[in-house]
C-alpha cells in the first residue's frame, strides 16, 4: 500500500474524538490524535479554555516539545522571558526544557491546538488534573513530565 492509499484509508475512517473535562469550570481537552495513531511521532489535542480558565503556571517538559496554535480567542503566552498575546492563527513553540506558560485574561473563552512531539500519552494526566487534590498534584506532575521551576527562571 502506498502512503497516499494509507492516508486516504485513514481519512475515510470515522474519527473518534475523546473529550476530557477539566473540572467544573467548563474547559475541555479533545484528543484528536494519540501516539498510537501516529506511530509515536505526535500527539494532537484541542484545548477549549472556558471563560473562567486561567491556564498553567510556568513549567517545562524534559521528553517532548509542544507547539500551540490559537484557533479562537486570545491567550497570553510566556516563552520563559516575556509574555505576548496570541490571537487566532498565531503559533508558539516550546522545545523540551523550555519554560512556557499560558494565561487567559480576556473574558471570552479560547481554543488552542496543542501538538506534542514525539507523541506522548497525556490523556490520563489531563483527566487526573480535574480531580487531583494538592497532595497528589506533585506526584501527578512528576509522573507526566510536567516540571515547575523553583529557581526563578
Amino acid at each position: 500500500m502506498t502512503n497516499t492509499q494509507s492516508i486516504r484509508r485513514y481519512s475515510e475512517q470515522p474519527q473518534r474524538i475523546r473529550t476530557i473535562r477539566l473540572g467544573a469550570g467548563g474547559s475541555t481537552i479533545e484528543v484528536l490524535a494519540d501516539p498510537e495513531q501516529t506511530s509515536g511521532n505526535l500527539s494532537l489535542y484541542r484545548w477549549r479554555l472556558a471563560s473562567s480558565s486561567t491556564g498553567p503556571a510556568p513549567h517545562f517538559h524534559t521528553t517532548f516539545s509542544e507547539t500551540f496554535i490559537v484557533e479562537e480567542g486570545e491567550v497570553d503566552y510566556f516563552d520563559g522571558r516575556a509574555w505576548r498575546t496570541l490571537r487566532p492563527g498565531d503559533t508558539a513553540h516550546a522545545t523540551a526544557g523550555d519554560i512556557h506558560a499560558f494565561r487567559k485574561e480576556h473574558a471570552e473563552g479560547a481554543t488552542l491546538l496543542m501538538a506534542l512531539s514525539p507523541g506522548v500519552p497525556r490523556e490520563e494526566y489531563f483527566a487526573a488534573l480535574a480531580t487531583a487534590d494538592e497532595r497528589d498534584l506533585s506526584r501527578l506532575h512528576e509522573a507526566h513530565d510536567n516540571h515547575f521551576p523553583d529557581d526563578g527562571r
